[in-house]
């Protein structure tokens, strides 16, 4: 995997009003993968990665978040829509 990439401030209130609240998110991944799950919180890591942490049906996963191209909450009546995360390169 490349060198982690930033994503904007901007971007990143996003996942964690998601997480705040514990939306059901639809995440579209770079790649083509798209994955449904509830975000539970962000975490940064040593290498000064960002990740967000979802729990699916399955298991929790964490993805880190240069790889999120979008992002839209599947709960009715949530505070945003479908949103852009980072672009593709």
């Amino acid at each position: 995997m490349q060198a982690y990439q930033p994503i904007a401030c901007a971007r990143y209130d996003y996942l964690e009003l998601a997480c705040i609240r514990g939306y059901p998110l639809l995440l579209e991944l770079r790649g083509g993968e798209r994955v449904n799950g509830k975000a539970i919180t962000t975490e940064s890591r040593a290498d000064k990665s960002e990740w967000l942490v979802i729990e699916t049906p399955v298991q929790t996963r964490s993805i880190r978040l240069d790889q999120i191209l979008a992002i839209t909450p599947t709960l009715e009546g949530a505070d945003f829509g479908r949103v852009i995360i980072s672009t593709a390169q």
